[in-house]
């Protein structure tokens, strides 16, 4: 027998699954991602290095600065580039307002329902209106930092190569410094708010993040140093998905909120780390639906280094000079943290400057195993103990506890 969870609800993108049952136990799920491949890969092969961050700003709009600086950290790596402070400043700058709108988005518009027994957030605002006037605001701010940096709120095409078209001017940072500010407050009533929520889910063995909090070099574990994503981490494809799957040394592993705070907790910011000490026992236990928690830890920490960002480069005052770049042979890895997890974009690039090798690999993608098992272990808890509608809509919330982009997960499948 097989119950089935039709399309998702309050994710973005068209997923279900299906939990397979065999004499009156569950034996397996099979999380199947139903949009049909993309094929990024592809369209950037033959491409000119400096056209592709705009292409892949296309492949979300949730998260399109995540990719378009993803896509430039490849780039500058293949071809030896490196930037000043400034630009690198900056970049955070982005993906920092990019972690504000999407995780307010998650969190106010999506969990929140479920926390307060609504089925979606326009009626929870019946009761609970000032909730969700909070989150717009925060989503807000987020998407004004991403005009800022990225050009416009979706698919902005502002980051170039050795940095960008435009740079923010005073009135813009000045701004974004007392803003910041004002919105503390808010951030801080999320964690109360979102601290409240149950454990479920799979309690997850593996963490996986970049070295830096929201970029880096390489990638950490919970159980090892530095290393690339080719050395321990491996993509298959699977016959019910259009997104491959990946695991790390053969398991299934988390990447997002929870794995970054658990990874990296001495770089939060004060108040932000203040907190993640204080929920830390709850934390720690690795179960999935803390990453909810997680997230909401983090606005508190975005703005806080939103504010830090701004203070820093009105303080120095911005030069606005982006790096030379030139054509060569070469290949390069960026790793980026995206509101969702590790996004990975891997370029090889010939001696004219187009794109010879391209894999991209999205938070989504790399938590497919994880996600799978999750709803393994809730299946099998509550299977024959609750009533199915009850088990179905507890599933959902364990899939939504991931935030899943399953629009960015759908790339190029061979099967």
């Amino acid at each position: 027998m097989i119950i089935e969870l039709h399309e998702f609800t309050r994710v973005e993108g068209n997923g279900k699954a299906e939990i397979v049952i065999d004499d009156g136990e569950v034996k397996d799920v099979r999380l199947k991602i139903i949009e049909g491949p993309r094929f990024f890969e592809l369209l950037t092969l033959g491409r000119h290095y400096y056209d592709v961050p705009d292409l892949e700003a296309r492949i979300c709009a949730i998260c399109y600065l995540s990719h378009s600086v993803a896509s430039v950290l490849g780039i500058e790596r293949a071809l030896g580039v490196e930037v000043p402070e400034e630009i690198q400043l900056i970049r955070e700058l982005g993906l920092i307002g990019e972690l504000l709108e999407s995780h307010a988005l998650h969190l106010y518009l999506l969990v929140a329902p479920d926390v307060f027994g609504y089925p979606d957030a326009i009626r929870m605002a019946t009761k609970h209106g000032e909730l969700v006037k909070e989150g717009l605001a925060l989503k807000s701010f987020g998407n004004r930092i991403r005009v800022i940096v990225g050009g416009r709120e979706i698919h902005g095409i502002n980051v170039k190569p050795g940095g960008f078209g435009r740079y923010p001017s005073v009135e813009e940072l000045e701004r974004v410094e007392k803003e910041s500010e004002a919105l503390l407050r808010l951030a801080r009533r999320a964690v109360r708010l979102f601290a409240q929520l149950d454990p479920y889910g799979a309690r997850a063995e593996h963490f996986v993040a970049t070295d830096g909090y929201l970029w880096g070099e390489k990638l950490v574990s919970d159980e090892e140093g530095e290393f690339h994503y080719t050395e321990r981490i491996e993509e298959r494809s699977l016959v019910y998905s259009f997104a491959k799957q990946s695991r790390y040394k053969g398991e299934p592993f988390f990447v997002g909120a929870l794995p970054r705070l658990l990874l990296k907790s001495e770089m939060l910011t004060h108040t932000a780390k203040r907190l993640f000490e204080e929920h830390r026992d709850k934390l720690a236990t690795g179960y999935v639906s803390y990453n909810n928690l997680a997230q909401a830890i983090e606005l508190v920490y975005s703005l806080e280094r939103a504010k830090e960002i701004a203070k820093v480069l009105l303080d120095r005052g911005i030069e606005g000079e982006n790096v030379p770049v030139e054509a060569r042979e070469g290949e390069g890895i960026g790793y980026v943290e995206a509101p969702r997890g590790v996004l990975i974009h891997h370029y090889r690039i010939d001696g004219n400057g187009n794109i010879a090798y391209s894999n991209i690999i999205t938070p989504t993608a790399l938590n497919h195993a994880m996600m799978e098992a999750s709803l393994l272990e809730e299946a099998r808890k509550l299977y024959g103990e609750a009533e199915e509608r009850v088990m179905i809509q507890r599933l959902e919330e364990t899939v939504r506890a991931f935030d899943p982009c399953i629009s960015c997960s759908v790339h190029l499948v061979k099967l």
